[in-house]
Formats: structure tokens, sequence, C-alpha cells
């Protein structure tokens, strides 16, 4: 990165198939992300994705990615790097090889850390510090997920009449519907080897369950202490904010908001929303 260069980071977009169950084909997400690439451009930014660029949990592999296309073409003019996240992790395999021939691809990698102004910045995705969510294998999150595409298919969109996500509102269904089956398998297991499973409430990602978003927190500060660096930038849990002079998160393009953290070389950090074409600032601080 040029020494004069700001990052501009996002996450979170979830791009889908433009079908019912595509958060980002509903609330202006297709228009308003074309004019904030284009701000980056003339910003002369250099622009990093930080995971969950794709939802695959909910659509066809093959779908997403040939429906995106044309996006992947402007992604690729900017050069972006893309860190991979929990909902797109289904591309890890591929890092590093040339499977996957179009040149946005080639930018795809695992979370880095880079020094800016003299502090070391840790950039990822944030799931990577959950060990209930850092494999790459399905677990109860993609589960859950899969339950909300289906209601959201059957709705024929992501969200409800009232402006609500159908994934918000099916949050509280979602913890019956683990509790239900955590005792099944409880019960079978006590049954043959009079064992007992874990919840599997804790298994869920913090946009799905928000009272782990507390609990996020603390392992991103021990992440910290233990690997050394000074800042992480995160997305995953979708709240965009900030604590002190250590922790920013990106928010995510999937809400009523649209969210971007700009970093300077000075390395001074910015929040903000992207609204109607242009950035507000979000000067939200979040409680550890």
């Amino acid at each position: 990165m040029p020494d004069d260069q700001a990052i501009f980071a996002i996450s979170d977009l979830h791009l889908g198939d433009g079908g019912p169950r595509d958060n980002s084909a509903f609330g202006g997400h297709r228009v308003q992300l074309p004019r904030f690439l284009d701000h980056v451009a003339t910003q002369g930014g250099e622009l990093v994705i930080l995971g969950d660029l794709f939802e695959f949990w909910q659509s066809s592999f093959s779908r997403v990615v040939v429906y995106n296309v044309p996006l992947l073409d402007r992604l690729a003019q900017l050069k972006t790097t893309y860190v991979l996240g929990n909902h797109d992790a289904d591309l890890a395999g591929f890092v590093g090889t040339t499977l996957l021939s179009h040149p946005f691809f080639s930018a795809m990698c695992g979370p880095f850390t880079r020094v800016i102004g003299g502090r070391r910045f840790k950039f990822m995705h944030g799931h990577e510090v959950d060990p209930f969510n850092s494999g790459e294998n399905p677990s109860w999150g993609r589960m859950l997920a899969i339950f909300a595409g289906i209601f959201e298919e059957q709705n024929g969109s992501p969200m409800l009449p009232s402006g609500q996500p159908v994934e918000e509102v099916l949050s509280g269904f979602g913890e019956h519907l683990l509790r239900f089956w955590n005792w099944l398998v409880n019960r079978f297991q006590r049954s043959v080897s009079g064992g007992k499973s874990p919840s599997p409430k804790h298994e869920l990602t913090p946009a799905q369950n928000p009272d782990r978003a507390v609990e996020m927190l603390a392992k991103y500060a021990a992440d910290r202490d233990k690997e050394g660096y000074d800042v992480a930038v995160v997305g995953h849990t979708h709240c965009p904010g900030r604590i002190a002079d250590w922790y920013v998160n990106t928010g995510s393009w999937v809400t009523t908001q649209n969210n971007f953290v700009r970093i300077l070389p000075s390395r001074q950090v910015e929040l903000y929303d992207w609204v109607d074409g242009q950035p507000v600032p979000n000067d939200t601080v979040l409680q550890q």
C-alpha cells in the first residue's frame, strides 16, 4: 500500500443470487454499492472486504458466483483484498490455487496484519477467534440460516412488510428450535452412552444470537493480547462501532444501514455510514 493511500474496509455484504433469499437484493444495497466503489476509486483508496462477501449458507454456490460476476469484475479492477468469512468459507480450499480463474479470486486470503502509522492492525472477519464458528464444516449457525432461507423464499423476500429482516424475527424461534433439538440429542446420547451434548446455542453467530456480541468482544481482546497487535478491524457481528483505540467493527451491508471504515496513513480510524451516495460519520461506541 502506498504511504499516502487510505484503506476502506467493509464486510458482511452476504451477496446472493438475486432471489428471495438474497438480502443484498433488497433495501437499495445493490444501488448503493457501486456508488461506494466509485467513491473508493475517486479517493484513490485501497478496498478490503472482511468476509461474508457471499451468502453460501442459503443459496447455490455456483448461482451466487455467476450472478455476481459483473460486481467481481469491478472489485478486480479496484485490486480488492478479500478476507474470507464464515458464510463464504466454502471458498477457503481455493485460496492459493488457480482453480477459480476470475482475477478477483486471486486476492482471497485469511486474516492479515499491517503496520500503519507505527501501529499493527489486524484485519479479519472475526469468526476466526470463535471456536464454534471458525471451522469450514456446517454447524448450527448454518443450519438455522437454512431454515430462515426457506421461510424467506415462502415469504418472497428476506424482509417482512414491517421492514424487519426475517432472520431477526426468527431468532427467537431459532432458540426454541435449538433447545428442542438439543433435548432430542441429549436424550439419544443418554440412551446409548450416558453422555450429554453441549448447547448448540453458542454455535450461532453474533448476528443470529446478539447475546454473543459481548462474548465476542472478550475473544477479540484475548486475541489481541495473544498475537501482539494494536488494533482489531473486524466484521461478523453486524454491529458497527468502536471501542477506545483498539477495536473497530465495519458493520454490514444487509440491514437498513450500510457501513464502512476508513483508515488513514496516519493510523486515524474513521467509521461511516453510506447513505444515498454519501459518507456520513458514525460515532457509535460499543460497550465492552
